[in-house]
């Protein structure tokens, strides 16, 4: 699909919309880069999909789409409401027994009402899977109307987007970092290699918890070349993970456009450039391959 007009990526973080344009056919280049302020929780007000709240990010939404003659637009989907496991080869190469895993991750959900992908590993003994509601994502479907050419990327998939732009091909971790949660996910030679999702109360919790997941999830301890940390709470996260990280990895806060390798207008900005993160990216690889097959969706 070849598309005329600009990539808008959305992204968002408490009561901030934050959004990137790329220029089309000037591969790392930016439009814009922006934050809109609201008085209300975005990613709420987009997943209860009415009221005032949502018809003012509608709106904005659609201003952008004009101003910058925006044909895609790509949003962050956020963790916490969708399902990941990672299943042997058994279980997803077998319909029945796919069904019957995720009759049981989604406790008894009607099936009508789900959105599965399964995502290819390192380990092709392995594939992960993704499960959406989709009466959580109705929201969404309504904010995104005015595109002709719409999609919702999990946080486990900035990874992928960072190798489309660099093309590195060794070993990294990302650290997506929100006010209850963080979402990580580790990448070997070119491909998604695992990803969690880990709640919080008090970020002082996390040295612990990370402890804790990765004790259970072998490729948390893997050897990552690079650390990348990004979002709203980056700065603060960093601060606490830092000591607790993989100590042949090298951390970086992605809080300025030479680290994202990106070129834009603007060098500085009066918000956080590392919240902007996913949304940069995704703006970027509008027509990244996701190495999916037909076979992948709604299994």
């Amino acid at each position: 699909m070849v598309d005329e007009g600009a990539c808008l990526g959305i992204c968002y973080a408490d009561n901030q919309l934050f959004y990137s344009v790329n220029k089309p056919h000037n591969s790392g280049t930016l439009q814009y880069i922006g934050c809109i302020d609201f008085n209300f929780d975005v990613r709420n007000a987009i997943v209860n999909g009415d009221g005032d709240s949502f018809s003012g990010i509608k709106a904005s939404l659609e201003k952008l789409k004009l101003s910058f003659n925006c044909s895609t637009v790509r949003v962050l989907s956020p963790a916490t409401k969708e399902c990941w496991s990672i299943l042997p080869r058994s279980v997803y190469e077998d319909p029945k027994e796919r069904q019957a895993h995720i009759d049981v991750l989604m406790h008894g959900t009607e099936h009508s009402e789900l959105e599965s992908t399964w995502y290819s590993l390192h380990n092709d003994d392995y594939k992960l899977l993704l499960v959406r509601n989709t009466r959580t994502m109705q929201g969404f479907r309504n904010l995104l109307g005015a595109y002709p050419n719409s999609e919702y990327v999990a946080e486990f998939e900035v990874g992928s987007g960072w190798q489309n732009h660099t093309e590195i091909n060794g070993s990294f971790l990302t650290i997506n970092c929100h006010n209850n949660y963080i979402s990580v996910s580790s990448h070997i030679l070119g491909k998604l290699r695992g990803s969690t999702v880990i709640k919080y109360d008090d970020r002082t919790d996390l040295p612990y918890l990370w402890a804790l997941y990765s004790n259970n999830l072998s490729w948390m301890r893997g050897i990552h070349e690079q650390i990348y940390i990004y979002g709203q709470y980056a700065g603060e996260i960093s601060e606490v993970l830092t000591p607790y990280l993989d100590d042949a990895g090298e951390v970086t806060v992605m809080n300025n456009l030479e680290k994202m390798s990106v070129e834009a207008n603007e060098s500085t900005y009066g918000f956080r450039l590392e919240s902007a993160f996913p949304a940069i990216l995704m703006s970027l690889n509008s027509d990244a391959d996701k190495e999916l097959t037909d076979a992948d969706h709604n299994g």
